[in-house]
């Protein structure tokens, strides 16, 4: 396991969860939120914007199981994998 920091494409259900994402040309369906965490700037990112990160149950396009966290940078409001866990 190493940190990521990979854009991603994110589909949100209406209420605003991620129900999928693309990441590497491979397409993940979020089967299960493990958890949600606020991610608040540190020191050195003083006007960076907070944002969440979520941990992820997911299943790719080819059926495989996967642990992901994903984060979300509310400012940009771009997502970003940060941890595949395996």
């Amino acid at each position: 396991m190493s940190l990521l920091n990979e854009q991603i494409d994110v589909r949100s259900t209406t209420g605003g969860n991620p129900a999928q994402f693309t990441w590497r040309g491979r397409t993940f369906w979020v089967r299960r939120i493990i958890g949600d965490w606020p991610v608040r700037p540190g020191p050195r990112e003083q006007e960076a914007a907070p944002g969440h990160l979520l941990r992820v149950s997911a299943e790719s396009d080819a059926g495989e199981a996967s642990i992901v966290d994903i984060a979300k940078d509310t400012g940009s409001d771009r997502w970003a994998v940060r941890r595949q866990w395996n």
